[in-house]
């Protein structure tokens, strides 16, 4: 190969340093270049998105035609999160990481629209190049802690100055299916209607309210030091997360997840550390608190996830789901620890013991089942509650508590033994949750009609109710103004009655003493009367019974007598109570007087103390009431302080992120001055080496002309040898077609005569060939049944010869059996004649003659039936002689038929063979020309083959030569192709040269247009920190007196709690 020559390496090179400069370039303006909605994500959302999320259809309630529309979400909330794209919806969904995969059809985004997506989230969401990027919603606040699961060691957590405004009152109660209970406070969160409700459960009156106005709770629990509560819920078919509050400031600290239908449970560790949730798509997702990001997913459940609860010592994750399954995990890594078991129906609810061994799952099948860690293996199973358990909840002290759809709760040992504990109320409808208190010794439970019942541990007693529905701070202070107003008048008679009761005392102690010398005894001596006057009835009564029972006289006279002494006893008795009563009766009215008194002002007392507590108690209930009241707009100017003090700090972040935006662009200016004024010196020297290498190639190139000439010539050789090949095959295309046109006509007219004539006329010969042939099979049949008919009538003749001779032999024998009778007779008659009975032997002669008579008699019986069985047989044989010549006759008829109609149908079949050989020949010249045809072609198609044979084998000669000329032109070509190439590189170099000094220029027109956008945003963002600065410090302190005057207007005993 030739050498490169000096110049064209030098072009190579310098093409490739500016093609490098310009890829540098590019990169830092693009790296540098602020990905904004209106310029990047709109046209790259466009294409895959609009058609489902434009303000006609808005799927989902989401809208992302705008980019208000963008940032207000859908209706299962926010689906950006600036800064944070793993936790934006927008991109997990489109980058397949999260469902609903989008866009639903078609091409997914690929990698490039990713990366963009991504980094424009990353980078704070700007609308346009002049927006102010966004803050993250990802926690600010580290919630992890290094305390283990046990009581925190300093003051445990409670609402303090927290609001107490119900977010909304509805005019009836809805059921509380969600609950839950501090581990270490008197301290209740019970799950009210858009908003959570914390009651002080000592005093059960409300702590503190958290707002929670886009869905419904259905699961709440407190973490395991109770500084926290978290929430599972959303709005069904909607959307789903979880939620944390803190327990002391009210305040919302975090939300994890964004699925696409309310969560039914969450739960957070024991270190704050992680939350996991079950969804209804049949997963369980476990998420980092502090970076919002996904830890590991469960996928090995069947239906939607009811329950996830970690253990207190945050080392296993529980979780159930409706198909009955109960799974434990380990915390850390979702790795499986037990495949614990299945009820029959669906999980309802899960609980961890106090110690992390025992779990227990109730089911909707009725059960409760308790379950031990140490070897995953069941301790018991038992029936619980008729219809389903709804839940179950272990007290502090390891007892297990219950509820269900029978409308009653339940207490029990883990084994499933009931313990002593009454089933309580049995309430109007199911009771949907139960949780026992830090102390053990109360437990609450929720019901379907929003009752909130407080029932003592230990027997089951209701103790108070609670309400899930409170009414506004404006109506509580009214109510408690309205029963002061009713105390008040009410005080003074009280007061006044206990005074007048105070003063009977010593006019009734002074009348008892009066009576008491003499009437202290008499009443001591009646009250002794009296009881053994009581003692005598009490033995008449026996006796009296004893008369009744008696079973002889005597037990009966000795009772009567001794009822009859203890009557007389009576009344003796009667008399001497009757004598002392007198004297005793001025004392003892006295004393009751005295007693009646004293009971008078004991009520009395208790009665002013009662109305003096109660009116103290609104007193101080109305204070409370009226600071919480106030604290409501305290609360407000603490969140406009809040959101102050942040826009402030985004002034600040957007302030040093325009300056610093400022100074990149004039430092672009003046790299890109410098790149132009080096492009303008070099373009006049590229312009004129692209000219002379044009000059050069094109003298090169004039060279190859007389090899191109031969080239074109060897080419048209092979052309013309080509076409005559074309040509000569094509005759032979030809002839095939004239001979298959001939063929087809001859052979679509041999068909048709076929089909019209002799097709049919062969169908008909076959037909009658069939029709003969069944014809000689019926002659055959009939010749054969009339010589069998012929052996029948010899055959019944020779039976006939047969019984005509055993007819003759037995009426010989019934003759010689006559004459055999006939001389028995004759004896017989001889035996009794007037001689014979005079004879010695008559009787022994006369019994023998009998005997003789009677057997010749039965013989010739005998030979008789014989004789005419004989003849029997004879006559029909006789008649079977008959029939069978009859058989005969008939015989012969059917064969004379057959032979009859033979004769015809074969000379038929002759007849129509004829005419089909006639029609045969006259097929055969219909098909003659299609014979002719393929004569015609076999005898021309050789030579035919023959001149394209010899065609194509004088092609390869003129190919060989047309080679042979293309390798000539293609070395002498070389140094031509090499200069073409450096012509190329030349035109390159220049155009890169050309497109650095116009992006140069571009980027010199971007940054002087940018600056003072720059200056107008920076005299905006000074504009507004200068309007925002100074109301700072009056609004801290517009909170601080707002604070000392609330602080100030709660009541002494409140603030001293506090302090």
């Amino acid at each position: 190969m030739a050498a490169t020559p000096s110049s064209f390496r030098w072009l190579t090179r310098r093409c490739l340093i500016l093609a490098a400069g310009l890829v540098a370039t590019a990169s830092f303006a693009q790296e540098n270049e602020k990905l904004t909605y209106d310029d990047h994500i709109r046209p790259l959302l466009e294409n895959k998105c609009f058609s489902c999320h434009n303000p006609d259809k808005k799927k989902g309630g989401l809208e992302l035609t705008s980019y208000a529309g963008l940032m207000n979400g859908g209706s299962g909330g926010a689906v950006v999160d600036a800064g944070n794209p793993s936790g934006s919806r927008l991109w997990t969904c489109s980058a397949k990481k999260e469902e609903p995969f989008m866009p639903p059809e078609g091409a997914p985004l690929d990698a490039k629209d990713l990366t963009l997506l991504s980094k424009w989230i990353a980078g704070g969401l700007l609308q346009a190049k002049g927006s102010v990027a966004k803050a993250s919603n990802k926690p600010k606040v580290d919630l992890t802690f290094a305390g283990g699961a046990g009581k925190p060691t300093g003051p445990v957590a409670r609402p303090e100055n927290v609001l107490l405004e119900p977010v909304i009152v509805t005019p009836r109660t809805s059921a509380v299916t969600a609950m839950a209970a501090s581990p270490w406070t008197s301290l209740l969160a019970v799950a009210g209607q858009k908003q959570i409700l914390l009651y002080d459960t000592d005093s059960h009156e409300l702590a503190g309210i958290l707002p929670y106005p886009e869905g419904y709770a259905r699961s709440l629990k407190f973490s395991a030091n109770g500084s926290l509560l978290i929430l599972g819920g959303g709005r069904g078919g909607k959307f789903g997360h979880a939620v944390v509050w803190d327990v002391k400031t009210g305040k919302r600290v975090t939300e994890v997840g964004k699925e696409f239908d309310q969560l039914m449970s969450a739960d957070i560790t024991p270190d704050h550390r992680k939350i996991a949730f079950g969804t209804n798509s049949k997963k369980v997702k476990c998420y980092d608190v502090a970076t919002g990001e996904e830890l590991y997913v469960i996928a090995k459940h069947t239906e939607w996830i009811t329950g996830t609860d970690f253990s207190p010592d945050g080392v296993l994750l529980a979780t159930s789901d409706r198909n009955g399954n109960v799974f434990v995990w380990e915390a850390d890594n979702g790795g499986e620890f037990y495949p614990l078991g299945q009820h029959k129906g669906s999980v309802t609810d899960l609980a961890w013991r106090a110690d992390s061994n025992i779990l227990a799952s109730c089911a909707a099948d009725g059960s409760i089942t308790t379950w031990e860690m140490k070897t995953g293996k069941q301790v018991a199973s038992w029936g619980a509650h008729g219809g389903n358990v709804q839940s179950v909840s272990f007290l502090p002290d390891g007892r297990l508590l219950s509820c269900g759809a029978d409308g009653t709760t339940a207490m029990w040992a883990i084994d499933g033994k009931r313990l002593e504990h009454a089933q309580g109320v049995k309430q109007a409808d199911q009771v949907a949750k139960v949780v026992g208190l830090y102390d053990s010794k109360t437990f609450v439970s929720s019901n379907w009609l929003g009752e909130i019942r407080f029932f003592e541990s230990q027997t089951g007693r209701e103790l108070t109710q609670i309400s899930s529905n409170p009414p506004k701070l404006a109506d509580r202070l009214a109510a408690s103004e309205k029963r002061l107003t009713e105390l008040t008048p009410v005080l003074a008679p009280a007061e006044a009655a206990a005074k007048a009761a105070e003063a009977r005392i010593p006019a009734a102690e002074a009348a008892l003493a009066k009576v008491k010398e003499a009437g202290e005894p008499a009443s001591k001596k009646l009250a002794e009367l009296e009881a053994k006057l009581a003692e005598q009835d009490r033995s008449a009564a026996y006796w009296s019974g004893m008369v009744g029972k008696a079973k002889t006289p005597a037990d009966k006279a000795k009772a009567e007598k001794a009822l009859a002494a203890q009557r007389k006893a009576i009344a003796y008795f009667k008399t001497e109570v009757g004598k002392v009563r007198d004297l005793a009766a001025p004392f003892r009215a006295a004393e009751a007087e005295l007693a009646k008194a004293k009971a008078d002002l004991t009520a009395s007392q208790a009665n002013v103390r009662n109305i003096v507590a109660e009116a103290t108690a609104h007193r101080e209930r109305l204070v409370s009431l009226k600071a919480a009241q106030f604290n409501v707009g305290v609360l407000t100017e603490q969140d406009k302080l809040t959101k102050l003090e942040q826009d402030i700090a985004d002034l600040v972040a957007a302030k040093a992120e325009n300056e610093a935006a400022k100074i990149s662009a004039a430092a672009r200016i003046e790299s890109s001055k410098k790149t132009i004024a080096q492009n303008e010196e070099q373009l006049p020297k590229l312009q004129a080496e692209l000219e002379a290498l044009k000059a050069e190639f094109a003298a090169l190139d004039k060279t190859l002309s007389p090899l191109r000439v031969s080239e074109a010539e060897a080419m048209g050789k092979i052309e013309a040898q080509q076409k005559l090949i074309d040509t000569q095959s094509e005759a032979i295309v030809r002839l095939g077609q004239d001979r298959d046109a001939i063929v087809a006509v001859a052979t679509a007219a041999t068909a048709a005569y076929r089909d019209k004539y002799t097709t049919p006329l062969r169908a008909r010969i076959t037909e009658l060939t069939a029709k003969v042939e069944e014809l000689k099979k019926a002659l055959a049949f009939a010749q054969l049944l009339h010589a069998k008919a012929k052996d029948g009538v010899v055959t019944a003749k020779a039976a006939l010869r047969a019984a005509a001779a055993e007819a003759e032999k037995a009426a010989a024998a019934s003759k010689v059996s006559a004459d055999q009778v006939a001389a028995a007779e004759k004896a017989y008659g001889e035996a009794r004649t007037f001689s014979a009975v005079f004879s010695f032997s008559y009787f022994s002669r006369k019994k023998q003659t009998e005997q003789a008579v009677g057997e010749a008699r039965a013989a010739l019986a005998m030979v008789r039936k014989t004789e005419a069985t004989k003849v029997a047989a004879t006559a029909h044989a006789e008649a079977n002689v008959a029939a069978a010549n009859q058989v005969v006759e008939k015989s012969a008829v059917g064969v004379a038929a057959a032979e009859k109609a033979v004769v015809p149908a074969q000379a038929e079949v002759v007849a129509v063979t004829k005419e089909r050989s006639k029609h045969l020949a006259e097929r055969e010249k219909l098909a003659a020309p299609g014979v002719a045809a393929e004569k015609d072609y076999a005898a021309k198609l050789p030579a035919l083959q023959a001149s394209v044979q010899k065609a194509k084998e004088g092609l390869p000669v003129l190919e060989k030569a047309f080679v042979a000329v293309r390798t000539q032109l293609t070395e002498a070509g070389k140094p031509v192709e090499a200069k073409r190439l450096l012509v190329e590189a030349a035109a390159k170099t220049l155009e890169l040269t050309k497109s650095e000094k116009a992006n140069a220029e571009k980027a010199i027109a971007a940054a002087q247009k940018d600056i003072p956008q720059r200056d107008k945003n920076l005299e905006e963002i000074a504009k507004s920190y200068a309007e925002l600065t100074p109301q700072v410090e009056p609004m801290k302190a517009k909170v601080k007196a707002s604070q000392d005057q609330y602080f100030a207007m709660l009541p002494k005993r409140e603030v001293a709690k506090k302090n």
